[in-house]
């Protein structure tokens, strides 16, 4: 009798030591929101899987949401039960600072990665990323616009380089639309596009304007906006170099050589490749105005305060090893985005990108004259009535700057009743 109790208290202890190393054993779970799909969702999940296997203490969960107005509707209706990290956009990150529901990477990142990070990454990163002062987010999937061109076309015209400024630009893709058989069609033209505000900030900055002023009250409706307006509507108005697209319409249309050259971020990169074009593929940057400048384009990365002290642990060394330059390097080389950090550039990965695609850093470095969006939440109407002025005088061809005006007083109107 003595025996069996022995024995049944033997095997009790044995199931609580089991218990406790179980439960001491179990994973911190991060779930992560995202939108990244086809080959940057495929380099992020190498990625993750590789943090996962050196980090067994945690496991970061990818969500992947689809599109980005999903996860932000996502995001909004999920306050009271949100993710440990997720994308952001800044005017997002805007609003969910104000609202007290983000951990400011600042506070909780350690003094010597801080300054590892303010001494490397890019400065408009730091600038992008940083509310009323504080480093609220840190970048993660950012992009810069480069253009694409065929190189066989251009060298058949004798064109030996890709323009530098815009009047260059403008003479080339004329010089580039051809009615072979001259049956009055055109059968190759210069350029083609999408409407959207992206370029036409590019070109507002390069001509020394801005979007709006400290107030985020419109300052796009300026001479340069007009002069950065009057680019396009000469292509389609004037010379007929080029033609209005929807969706991806232009870059099947430029694989299939009807069209010389297109723009778009430099992330389409991995997409042209993968279609295998059948001609020498060019890759140059945005053809400047007054001076170089482009505007920066993709998401941020923030941490939600909800989560528990152990998620965000594991959330801050899942950062510290994202952004480390090795795996920023292998990321910008795998998806096409910029990597974040300075150092990354002369990794050996990157070298051999570059010199597999010429022009291609030359498109990075485009990083050093770069400006950003505003920040504030309002933005996101602003960007949709600039958005539609753009279709007006461009597509309709109405008088560049009063569509830029009325765009600017529709802005004024809806700031008013939102603040």
């Amino acid at each position: 009798m003595k025996n069996l109790k022995l024995f049944i208290v033997s095997i009790f202890l044995l199931l609580l030591f089991l218990s406790c190393q179980n439960n001491s054993s179990k994973k911190t779970e991060i779930t992560f929101w995202h939108v990244m799909g086809g080959p940057t969702g495929d380099a992020l999940k190498e990625i993750i899987d590789s943090f996962n296997l050196y980090n067994p203490e945690y496991r970061i969960v990818p969500i992947s949401v689809g599109t980005y107005e999903a996860l932000s509707t996502k995001l909004m209706a999920s306050m009271s039960n949100p993710p440990v990290l997720s994308q952001v956009y800044e005017s997002w990150t805007n609003e969910f600072y104000s609202n007290g529901i983000l951990t400011p990477f600042e506070t909780i990142l350690d003094e010597d990665f801080k300054k590892e990070l303010m001494d490397d990454l890019f400065e408009i990163f730091i600038k992008d990323n940083t509310f009323n002062g504080v480093l609220v987010s840190l970048p993660f999937n950012k992009s810069v616009p480069a253009y694409f061109y065929n190189r066989d076309l251009f060298e058949k015209f004798s064109i030996t380089e890709f323009p530098e400024n815009w009047d260059k630009f403008l003479e080339v893709m004329k010089i580039l639309t051809v009615d072979y058989d001259h049956d009055g069609t055109i059968d190759q033209y210069g350029t083609a596009f999408n409407i959207n505000v992206w370029m036409f900030e590019c070109r507002l900055f390069q001509y020394g304007g801005e979007l709006v002023d400290s107030m985020i009250y419109p300052k796009f409706n300026s001479d340069a906006g007009v002069k950065s307006l009057s680019i396009e509507k000469r292509i389609i108005n004037e010379d007929r170099s080029g033609y209005i697209t929807t969706g991806y319409q232009q870059q099947d249309d430029f694989l299939a050589k009807k069209v010389a050259a297109i723009y778009g971020s430099i992330v389409s990169l991995s997409f042209i490749m993968d279609a295998n074009p059948d001609f020498k593929l060019g890759i140059a940057p945005v053809p400047m105005g007054d001076k170089k400048g482009v505007v920066i384009s993709g998401t941020n990365i923030a941490l939600f305060k909800k989560s528990t002290l152990k998620q965000k642990e594991g959330a801050i060394k899942f950062i510290k090893f994202f952004l480390s330059p090795n795996i920023q390097s292998k990321w910008s080389s795998r998806t096409g985005y910029i990597p974040v950090r300075k150092s990354s550039l002369e990794s050996e990965t990157l070298k051999r990108h570059f010199e597999r695609f010429s022009g291609l850093k030359e498109v990075y470095m485009q990083i050093e004259n770069a400006y950003m969006e505003p920040q504030d939440r309002l933005w996101y109407l602003g960007r949709k009535y600039l958005g539609n002025a753009l279709e007006y005088a461009i597509k309709a061809n109405m008088d560049s700057k009063k569509a830029l005006d009325e765009a600017a007083d529709k802005i004024i109107d809806e700031m008013k009743k939102k603040r």
